[in-house]
């Protein structure tokens, strides 16, 4: 954010001589140069997989934004705003949405800000900032904090009449204070409150953001002499309270309260924090305050119980701005550090609050204390956040991080930030735990390695993490110097390119889900890469440990089931009906050339056209009654059950548990583990060639049940190859010669299994045969 620094924390617009005067007022600073190694503490330590690492994006008074730019230009800083941020691992955005009761993006109940047009408040930009800049934040895996400031109208000597015409504060002038050479909403009025609340619901419905961020600025820092003009408000709402100060700080809890369920109402996963002033209370105040001498207290001064947000869990985390330095003898860095971690263990009742540190960037080798002076102040405060209870740091601000003032940043980024964290998860929002994604693919290209991530319909989760391990062996998921990147679910098709992948290099990629809330999936999608898929038939994904990974390769073999054109089989996948009527289809040497169907649904040109009228046409599939296949349906664990044992004459009385019943007796098929068949369940492509598999192939079938060989007949061809499935793709298993007696099992389409005397066993064309 960018506040003014007020007693050495604040709010970050900058200081007016008039607040310096203050703040020397208050503060005594204690000079002194740090003794910290050229290395940061803390940079051998273990390193944090999960870390908040934000930059506070400025617009108020064009801070870090500057205004007047075209759709073309904007979009363009954003993307460079952003790729900066992101090369120096940054994986947060807080970006100002609403500095003064306007609004960067399209709002019914807010004008167009003037710090995006530079002209006057309500000039509509002819585009969307906000979305924009979400758009790009997360096409870089980076997540979106809007940042609003609750009660501010105007910045010091500006009047209301420079404001919109449709500004709430104009339109609503009886909701309007001033308070020494600014406007602010009166926040003791219902009126206000439930205003703030419809425009952070507009805010959370419109946009896909990941947080709703508020600062410190709630009642404004006092002013010496001057009182704030709301005792009309207390007189009128007040009488059940005994002082106007407890009133005040009832009027801020009950908004956070209320904005805290307005977001879960409206998206329960996007977080609430806020970034308050860096000191509760000083313990001559409160025996249970930090041992500070700050001279503004959030409790006293801004009304602003922080302690109360985290004991009734009406935010997510909380960012004090601990604006000093580890000398500081009045409010030392490593005090306020050690408060607010006991804070966030102690109180914390309703649910687990983050806790980050608001980082002062903007002080690094530019302020009276001379510890600023030195380059290594903030990376080794970042130190002391991973041994405390901190899970992450938010720095302001942007100008002053690329600024980099000493080269306190490269420092970051090469020993604090030089790996990928992922974000805290929230799973007081969601603790489900996602499944892992349906398939990844993963294809070799001259820039890299391109990661494409499918999911099927009905599980989406918000990210991917992306491992990377050397060789053919999966390393620690624990450890992130192996991850890769995080990237956004973008419906069901994500698209990643490694571009540090060596050409030459052979790698093993493990990707996890991540909910809504940043819960990630226990189990990863593993491709192991090298070459092209093995002769044998086998898939990337595929490896030899797999559960199928006999069956899906005996039906490889013979063209019955296949894979992507990356050489994928995506076993985890769900099976659709084409799906279905193809493999079946391919098993018993259907026609399949594609053809017009009886279907309205199925068209010519679809690749299951064939397979599909020709397994209607043999009775193994059915239409439905309005005439459609319904080609794209999923495939339950009872329909399999009853196209298997039509596709294979088996007995089964017209009913799905007769068929169930064919399938378990003839070691086809199993159950779920809790007794039940699991007929209504959707069947992955794993499954149903192991199913098949095992239909085709007896030997593959478990619990070792019997077939019957009978029925004698003898081969009328000269030289009869013997196949290991039905279909001359199959490998040989021997020759049978004319005249040649063998005895039957069971029939595949237009293919037998049979047994000659000599005990060469395998599959012969039925047309080879005769009584």
């Amino acid at each position: 954010m960018f506040k003014e620094v007020r007693g050495g924390a604040g709010s970050k617009v900058k200081k007016s001589s008039r607040l310096k005067a203050v703040l020397c007022a208050v503060i005594v600073f204690v000079l002194g140069m740090s003794l910290v190694p050229p290395q940061s503490e803390a940079a051998a330590s273990t390193l944090p997989k999960r870390e908040m690492r934000a930059a506070w994006i400025a617009t108020v008074q064009n801070s870090d934004m500057k205004a007047g730019m075209s759709k073309a230009q904007y979009t363009a800083w954003a993307r460079q705003t952003l790729d900066g941020l992101k090369a120096s691992k940054f994986n947060t955005v807080i970006y100002q949405v609403k500095p003064t009761n306007d609004a960067l993006y399209p709002s019914k109940l807010a004008p167009w800000s003037a710090y995006i047009t530079g002209k006057s408040q309500g000039t509509n930009p002819g585009y969307d900032p906000l979305q924009i800049m979400v758009d790009e934040a997360h096409k870089r895996g980076m997540e979106l904090h809007a940042w609003m400031n609750p009660y501010r109208v105007t910045m010091p000597g500006q009047s209301l009449t420079s404001l919109a015409s449709t500004n709430a504060a104009r339109k609503n002038p009886s909701w309007v204070v001033k308070y020494g050479q600014q406007y602010y909403l009166n926040p003791g009025l219902p009126e206000v409150q439930n205003y703030l609340i419809a425009s952070v619901k507009e805010l959370v419905s419109n946009y896909d953001i990941d947080a709703v961020h508020m600062d410190d600025y709630f009642y404004p820092y006092k002013l010496q002499n001057q009182v704030f003009p709301d005792q009309a408000a207390y007189k009128k709402y007040g009488a059940s309270f005994k002082n106007i100060d407890d009133w005040r700080r009832n009027n801020v809890n009950q908004l956070v309260k209320n904005l805290y369920s307005a977001i879960k109402a409206t998206k329960p996963h996007v977080q609430f924090g806020i970034s308050p002033f860096g000191v509760w209370r000083n313990k001559s105040l409160d025996p249970t305050g930090s041992d500070t001498r700050a001279g503004v207290n959030n409790y006293d001064d801004l009304y602003a119980d922080t302690r109360t947000w985290i004991k009734n869990g009406t935010i997510d985390y909380i960012t004090p701005q601990i604006y000093w330095s580890r000398n500081l003898a009045v409010a030392r860095y490593g005090t306020l550090l050690n408060w607010w971690s006991h804070e966030v263990s102690t109180y914390a009742q309703v649910h687990p609050v983050h806790l980050y540190i608001g980082m002062a960037d903007y002080k690094v080798g530019n302020d009276s204390d001379s510890t600023w002076n030195n380059k290594m102040e903030l990376p080794n405060q970042i130190s002391a956040n991973r041994t405390g209870k901190a899970e992450g740091q938010m720095h302001f601000s942007l100008k002053s991080i690329q600024r980099n003032a000493l080269g306190y940043a490269t420092i970051v980024k090469q020993q604090l930030y030089n790996y990928t964290a992922v974000t805290p998860a929230v799973p007081w929002k969601g603790s489900a735990i996602p499944s892992k994604p349906a398939s990844v693919q993963v294809k070799k290209e001259a820039a890299g390695r391109t990661i494409t991530i499918k999911e099927q319909a009905g599980q989406q989760p918000r990210k991917y993490v992306i491992y990377r391990f050397a060789g053919n062996k999966e390393g620690s998921y624990e450890d992130p110097r192996n991850i890769i990147d995080v990237v956004y679910n973008t419906n069901g098709n994500t698209v990643f390119l490694d571009k540090t992948a060596q050409s030459s290099g052979m790698y093993t990629y493990g990707v996890t889900s991540l909910s809504a809330s940043g819960v990630e999936s226990k189990d990863a999608f593993v491709v192991r890469e090298g070459g092209q898929p093995a002769g044998d038939g086998t898939f990337y994904d595929m490896p030899s440990a797999h559960r199928a990974y006999k069956e899906v390769t005996f039906l490889a073999q013979g063209d019955i089931v296949k894979g992507d054109e990356y050489g994928y089989f995506s076993p985890d996948q769900t099976v659709t009906r084409a799906e279905a009527a193809a493999m079946i289809g391919r098993a018993l040497n259907l026609d399949g050339t594609k053809r017009t169907s009886t279907f309205r649904d199925v068209n010519a040109s679809m690749f299951a056209s064939g397979y599909i009228q020709s397994a209607v046409e043999k009775e193994i599939l059915t239409g439905y009654e309005d005439g459609s296949f319904k080609p794209y349906e999923k495939v339950t664990r009872g329909q399999m059950a009853l196209m298997i044992s039509r596709a294979f004459g088996y007995e089964y009385g017209s009913a799905v548990s007769g068929a169930e019943q064919a399938l378990l007796t003839r070691g086809i098929a199993q159950g779920m583990g809790d007794g039940q068949f699991g007929r209504h369940l959707s069947i992955i492509r794993a499954d149903f060639a192991i199913f098949l598999a095992r239909a085709v192939d007896y030997n593959l079938r478990i619990n070792s049940p019997a077939v019957s060989f009978n029925g004698e007949m003898q081969v009328n061809m000269e030289s009869l190859p013997v196949r290991k499935g039905p279909s001359e793709k199959y490998a040989q298993t021997g020759v049978l010669q004319n005249q040649e007696k063998v005895q039957i099992a069971y029939q595949v389409g237009s293919w037998v299994l049979v047994k000659s005397a000599s005990n060469v066993i395998g599959f012969v064309p039925q047309s080879s045969l005769t009584n």
